[in-house]
C-alpha cells in the first residue's frame, strides 16, 4: 500500500458552536485575610437627656446629735421651769440673753451686757400676773431617745409620731424695741427666780398676740395670746 504524501497545511477553519456549561464546581474555602480596621469617625452630638430612673433605696439612717458627754439624743432649752420633763435628763441650767452696743470697737464704753430674762406681764390675768417683774428661769434638757426637735408655734401640741416635751405660750421682746430677739415657747405652768421682784428691764419677756391683717382671722383672733409646743422625736 502506498502512503500518501504530506500536504501543505490549509488555513484555519472557521470557530465552532460554545459547547454547554460544565457541571458546579464546589464551594471554595474562606480566605484567611482579614480587611485591616478603618480610621474612627468624628465623635457625634450628644444625645437627649434620658427618663429618670427609679426612686433607689432609702440610704442608712444618719447619726443622732451628742451632748456634751458624747451621748447621741437631742437638746432643747425649757423656759419657764428649772426641770426636765418625763424622758429628759438636765444638760444645763445656765439660759442667758445677751444684748451688746454697736459702738466702734475702739470706743472705751463699747461693752457687751449680759441680762437676767425678765416677765413682763402685769396686764394678765391669774398666775401670769404673779410673774410680772420676776426673773425667768429656764433649763437645757437633753432627750437621750430622739434625734429631732421642733418648736411648733400656735399649737399646743405635737404632729403625729412627735413627742410633746411641753407646752405653753408663745413669748419675744416688746415689738418695737430696737433690737432683734426670737421667739421662745415658754412653759404654760412657768415659774420665776425667788428674790428676783425688781424691775431692772434687761432682756423682757412678751407675750405674742395675734394681729389680724397679715394673719388671716380666722383661725386666728385679734389680740389673743398665741400657744407653742416643743416636740422631740
Amino acid at each position: 500500500m502506498q502512503n500518501p504524501g504530506k500536504g501543505r497545511v490549509g488555513p484555519p477553519g472557521p470557530p465552532g458552536k460554545q459547547g454547554p456549561a460544565g457541571p458546579k464546581g464546589s464551594k471554595g474555602k474562606p480566605g484567611t485575610n482579614k480587611p485591616s480596621p478603618g480610621p474612627p469617625g468624628p465623635k457625634g452630638d450628644q444625645g437627649a437627656v434620658g427618663k429618670t430612673g427609679a426612686q433607689g433605696p432609702q440610704g442608712e439612717k444618719g447619726e443622732k446629735g451628742q451632748d456634751g458627754a458624747g451621748n447621741s439624743g437631742v437638746q432643747y432649752v425649757r423656759w419657764g421651769r428649772t426641770t426636765c420633763p418625763t424622758g429628759a435628763q438636765i444638760s444645763t441650767t445656765l439660759t442667758l440673753v445677751v444684748e451688746r452696743t454697736t459702738s466702734a470697737f475702739h470706743t472705751i464704753k463699747s461693752s457687751g451686757y449680759m441680762y437676767g430674762t425678765e416677765y413682763e406681764v402685769n396686764d394678765r390675768d391669774g398666775k401670769q400676773r404673779n410673774l410680772h417683774d420676776h426673773e425667768a428661769p429656764c433649763v437645757v434638757c437633753f432627750a437621750k431617745s430622739r434625734g429631732s426637735m421642733l418648736m411648733m408655734p400656735a399649737r399646743n401640741d405635737c404632729p403625729s409620731g412627735w413627742t410633746e416635751e411641753y407646752h405653753g405660750y408663745l413669748m419675744t421682746a416688746y415689738y418695737n424695741h430696737k433690737h432683734s430677739t426670737d421667739f421662745i415657747c415658754v412653759d404654760g405652768d412657768s415659774e420665776f427666780v425667788p428674790g428676783t421682784h425688781a424691775n431692772k428691764n434687761g432682756a423682757l419677756l412678751y407675750p405674742v398676740e395675734g394681729v389680724c391683717g397679715s394673719l388671716p382671722c380666722l383661725p386666728y383672733v385679734n389680740g389673743r395670746e398665741l400657744t407653742c409646743a416643743v416636740c422631740t422625736k
